[in-house]
């Protein structure tokens, strides 16, 4: 059965090539998923929150920076890097199962939100007013101390 799966998938995968920036939500939005088999070296997965917030179910490498962001099971389904039995297992799964690739979708388009500009913006913006607000009544927080400062 992998291989008849292999098969299709291979009947319908295209290489793209490079993507413009502003074109990327399109292709998420249109992909059946999305797979990133990274190996190592991610620091945070931006990638995959991108994906997710255009509603693509997601398929990664459990490494660092992607477990961070994705619950297995939740926002997506994570595989040992470099495994590719396991890769194609969590493939076949989003694509036979639609109802997977929708809870998928729902949790992570809820998660990736949290990512977004404004969210992020307004997240800065209360720090930024907690700690002037802090300074001004003479309160210091310990989060707001450099490392290696005489208070810390």
């Amino acid at each position: 059965m992998l291989v008849a799966i292999l098969i299709v998938v291979a009947a319908v995968l295209s290489y793209i090539g490079f993507v413009p920036t502003a074109a990327l939500p399109a292709y998420y939005q249109h992909a059946a998923t999305f797979c990133a088999p990274n190996t190592g070296n991610e620091s945070f997965g931006i990638v995959l929150l991108e994906a997710m917030a255009a509603g693509c179910p997601i398929v990664a490498s459990n490494i660092e920076g992607f477990a961070e962001l994705v619950a297995y099971g939740v926002q997506g389904l994570l595989v040992p890097p470099a495994n590719p039995d396991a890769l194609a297992s969590a493939l076949s799964r989003i694509l036979s199962d639609p109802a997977l690739g929708h809870a998928l979708i729902d949790k992570g388009t809820g998660y990736a939100s949290q990512f977004s500009w404004p969210a992020v913006a307004t997240d800065v913006l209360a720090l930024y007013e907690r700690l002037l607000s802090e300074r001004s009544s003479g309160q210091r927080s310990p989060a707001a101390e450099p490392a290696g400062s005489p208070a810390s």
